[in-house]
């Protein structure tokens, strides 16, 4: 079942269907590109030139500039020596794992590996098995199993339930010179390291044997996937079906990309303020009992449970009627049969995040019978239950100070009335503007062969 359509929507609000005004903790567009005024005029200015599709297989009629030049500068971006465009995440999974038919004999992946991995790997008749989550002495076990054979390992960089990091350095120090290592970093590009650069430039890493997957919808806010990595590498995925016999990203979207990409490398700071944002609701929820001590870096996903499902319920229905979406969510691969799944963007305030936790704070007194807050044992980022989980009563940490007011925050009450100057979306204003984004000599030389016109 489709969760709630939106009647409008950016990065730190959502309109339902009824006229509400939300304060939104959902999605992923982390940098709030998908609605920079920029990034709209670059796709209202390309579909003039292309319509809304390029209506074929890049392979035979339609490739476009549009998509080789957001390969050129994803490669500059990355610091890697060739992208490949596919249509999204999920197929830049398969494409990638295409490439290692014939030369990996088995996929190891971690336990929680988003499942997009897991039928990637199947799709691309790889023998699969798994690791134990987060956990490089499993995958070493693992890889004794299967030698002399050569193994291909599949993790997420960020985990999409809960945004725990994977130790990438410890699982590449286990591989041996023949394996390789596939990184989905959908949640990671646009987030973390220099940049937002991704999670093995986070990790300090540039190795032959890491290939990147991501999609371009989250840190980027626009449409598309790609497979980044060893100019051989790519060169297998190119030949595989999930790019050959598929038709590319609109072409519009690939302009849209190419600005957002343009925006990210002038405008670090956006990083930077999600970063900050994502340790601010760390230790909200710390104090709430709902994760440990926040830790670096922070990732702009937060995951919980609350007693009960019923009693997940009826907070998720209280923070709905005082104005704020925190998505109650069950999705595959969870950690949990159901579990709120919190996510920040640059453009939340530091208090929006307060009013979240503030507002949580009340649901959660407010609950018949005050269960302890449930720790999601496949994260890194929840402790252990604490010892006065398993006395009766409310959770202490429950009962949080009041923190002053802000300059300029709103008000329980101003929520509730629907304040127009907090919630109302900002006025799209989409007659273009100067574009930021640069033309090709500004990201350096190209890392790619002229293409053959053979």
């Amino acid at each position: 079942m489709a969760a709630t359509p939106l009647a409008a929507c950016d990065a730190t609000t959502a309109t339902l269907p009824d006229g509400r005004v939300l304060l939104s903790f959902g999605g992923c567009n982390y940098l709030g590109l998908a609605n920079h005024p920029a990034v709209a005029a670059a796709v209202a200015q390309a579909m003039g030139r292309y319509g809304m599709s390029s209506s074929a297989s890049r392979e035979t009629t339609g490739n476009t500039l549009a998509h080789e030049a957001l390969e050129h500068e994803l490669a500059a971006f990355l610091a890697c020596e060739r992208v490949l465009l596919v249509p999204d995440g999920y197929t830049a999974n398969i494409a990638a794992c295409q490439a290692m038919a014939g030369v990996c004999s088995h996929a190891l992946l971690d336990d929680k590996a988003h499942v997009s991995l897991r039928d990637a790997a199947r799709a691309a008749g790889l023998e699969s098995l798994r690791f134990t989550h987060l956990d490089p002495a499993s995958l070493r076990t693992r890889l004794a199993e299967i030698r002399p054979g050569r193994a291909v390992v599949l993790t997420d960089g960020v985990f999409t339930a809960d945004g725990a990091l994977a130790p990438l350095a410890e699982l590449l120090a286990a591989l041996g010179q023949d394996d390789r290592l596939i990184i989905d970093d959908c949640h990671g590009f646009g987030v973390l390291g220099p940049g937002g650069r991704g999670s093995p430039h986070h990790a300090g890493l540039r190795d032959p044997r890491i290939i990147v997957t991501s999609s371009l919808a989250k840190g980027l806010g626009c449409a598309g996937g790609m497979v980044a990595g060893p100019a051989a590498e790519i060169a297998r995925a190119a030949r595989g079906t999930a790019y050959f016999c598929t038709t590319p990203t609109a072409p519009p979207m690939a302009e849209g990309t190419r600005a957002s990409l343009a925006i990210l490398a002038a405008e670090p700071q956006r990083v930077e303020r999600l970063a900050a944002n994502a340790e601010r609701l760390q230790a909200r929820l710390h104090d709430l009992g709902l994760a440990a001590p926040p830790r670096r870096p922070a990732t702009p996903i937060a995951a919980f449970t609350i007693g009960t499902k019923a009693q997940m319920e009826l907070v998720h229905a209280g923070l709905l009627a005082e104005g704020i979406r925190a998505p109650l969510i069950s999705y595959p691969g969870g950690p949990a049969e159901a579990y709120f799944r919190l996510t920040l963007t640059a453009e939340h305030s530091p208090q929006h995040i307060d009013f979240l936790a503030a507002a949580l704070a009340t649901q959660l007194q407010r609950l018949p019978a005050a269960p302890h807050p449930s720790p999601l044992p496949s994260s890194p980022h929840c402790s252990s239950a604490p010892a006065h989980a398993q006395s009766q009563g409310p959770h202490p940490r429950w009962h949080v100070p009041s923190r002053p007011q802000q300059p300029g925050a709103p008000t329980r009450s101003e929520l509730q009335r629907g304040n127009r100057r907090f919630l109302a979306p900002r006025p799209r204003n989409l007659t273009p503007k100067p574009s930021p984004v640069r033309s090709l000599a500004d990201f350096g030389p190209s890392p790619l062969p002229p293409r053959s016109t053979a």
